[in-house]
């Protein structure tokens, strides 16, 4: 009867275990880069609508305060009219990669960096992501 218990003993081989963690990381190699591109697109998101934010701000600093064409806004000017405590207001500035925001001028767009378009061209390809931001 023990004799009997320790034969019916099963387990995996070797092989079957290494042909599972091979699809494993078969499996893995093809989710990961799209777990990082999707990670990109979210973050290039987040920083589209920083950017449409700050621009709305601008032209609120720009309206309330008679300014026109090249009279030049820093972002100490937009904090007023930026939403208090929010991440952007306290960001000082720059994007969630740490680039600033080229605001420029009352009468131009705000531009995101270049910097920071580069390193999320990955995730943006296709010349319309950034709009009139870029």
């Amino acid at each position: 009867m023990i004799q009997s218990l320790r034969q019916s003993k099963g387990g995996f081989t070797l092989v079957e275990i290494m042909i599972v963690v091979a699809i494993i990381g078969l499996l893995a190699a093809i989710a990961v880069p799209s777990f990082i591109r999707a990670r990109q697109r979210a973050q290039a998101s987040t920083i589209l609508n920083e950017a449409r934010q700050l621009d709305a701000a601008k032209d609120q600093y720009a309206l309330e305060n008679n300014k026109t064409g090249t009279a030049l806004a820093s972002f100490t000017d937009l904090t007023p009219y930026l939403k208090a405590g929010s991440k952007l207001a306290g960001a000082g500035g720059s994007d969630a990669l740490g680039n600033a925001f080229v605001i420029g001028d009352v009468s131009s767009r705000l531009t995101v960096s270049a910097t920071t378009q580069s390193s999320l061209s990955a995730a943006t390809s296709g010349g319309t992501f950034w709009g009139p931001y870029s």
